[in-house]
């Protein structure tokens, strides 16, 4: 099932090899057909993307809910682990399940001719049989990029002017890529939170922006870890559709930890409770209309996917996002893995993407027989 690096047909053709994508090429080798081509690219090396983060970056999960199947996250000094440390996981995991990964392979394109999908590919890696530009060529494919590709800002921050320095949490590495003095932190969720914090160390003044009042859940509850009450309760699995996931989607990301509000509380990083909706040079407007003179701002507004080189009519919505169903897509052999409340809370995450991955290498397992007829 490990593919030679020369060929270009295959009948699943995995996308992405990050822990959406590893974790479905697992099930995969275990449930396709003796003599089954299944490749996995990727444009980067594995793991790198973790690595490309900012240095200080740790999971809001514990390592024993941050392991996929088969491998448990190794032991270390801090609870939660660092970026680091996943890009060296994710690399253990594949070579412990023999999985192999093409890596330096972009794909630029997706399309469909017949039965088959073909993916217009340029490739750069060692592990590929030669540069340029390719097709690729499968039955079944599984588009596991994840939904963390494309840093996302909103359109109005370049009226804010070239006096101000702006920088994404995706491009941010350290507290000196920002200039000494104040800081924006513009954002709501777990990032916004580690960094405002990692900012405030530094001495500088800090100014969150959040659209709405945080929504703190603490590390551990009566002694006990906050992540083993949310398995005890079902929180984890809860399902897309289920009146708890509904009630936590309308409610905001949730901030695991209370420094942020404690450090807020001593006066040590001031909160602003609206969203930021334009700008003008020097000036971030709000939308209760308050108007913030800014010197730097750390955009922490998330991230996109970045679908558009898929070109299968019904793939996608009018907007460019995905069209599926937990994972399946109207288009007969095409997959997503990996998406924000795929199925669950914790789709995106480490902790639930296995059961996503088992799932779709199961329908895949079972409409491959169909095509090949």
């Amino acid at each position: 099932m490990v593919p030679d690096p020369g060929d270009r047909e295959f009948d699943v053709l995995v996308v992405g090899a990050g822990q959406a994508g590893l974790a479905t090429a697992h099930h995969l080798r275990s449930r396709l057909p003796a003599g089954s081509r299944l490749c996995v690219v990727d444009v980067g090396e594995l793991g790198g993307r973790w690595e490309q983060r900012w240095d200080s970056l740790h999971l809001f999960t514990p390592r024993r809910f941050s392991e996929l199947a088969g491998l448990p996250f190794p032991a270390g000094p801090d609870p939660y682990p660092g970026r680091r440390e996943v890009a060296g996981y994710l690399r253990a995991y594949a070579a412990h399940h023999h999985l192999s990964v093409r890596a330096g392979v972009r794909v630029t394109g997706l399309g469909r001719d017949g039965e088959l999908f073909v993916a217009t590919t340029h490739e750069t890696g060692a592990a590929t049989a030669s540069t340029g530009t390719h097709h690729l060529r499968a039955r079944q494919v599984v588009i596991a990029t994840g939904p963390f590709a494309v840093p996302h800002r909103p359109d109005f921050s370049a009226e804010l002017g070239p006096e101000v320095t702006q920088l994404h949490a995706g491009d941010y590495r350290r507290p000196a890529d920002l200039p000494v003095g104040p800081v924006h932190v513009v954002g709501g969720g777990n990032s916004a939170a580690q960094l405002a914090i990692e900012l405030a160390d530094t001495g500088r003044a800090v100014h969150v922006v959040a659209p709405r009042e945080p929504w703190y859940v603490p590390t551990h509850i009566l002694g006990i870890d906050a992540y083993r009450w949310f398995r005890v309760a079902g929180v984890l699995n809860a399902r897309t559709n289920a009146p708890l996931s509904r009630y936590i989607r309308r409610r905001g990301d949730v901030i695991v930890g209370t420094e942020l509000r404690g450090r807020i509380q001593r006066g040590e990083i001031t909160l602003t409770t609206s969203r930021a909706v334009h700008a003008a040079p020097g000036v971030l407007g709000l939308a209760d209309g308050a108007k913030l003179g800014v010197e730097a701002v750390l955009w922490c507004t998330g991230f996109r996917q970045d679908t558009s080189w898929i070109q299968v009519p019904g793939a996608l919505h009018p907007d460019g996002t995905p069209r599926h169903l937990h994972g399946a897509s109207p288009v007969p052999g095409l997959h997503w893995m990996g998406l924000p409340w795929q199925t669950r809370l914790n789709s995106s995450l480490l902790s639930g993407v296995d059961r996503d991955a088992m799932r779709t290498a199961a329908r895949i397992a079972n409409a491959l027989p169909r095509a090949s007829r």
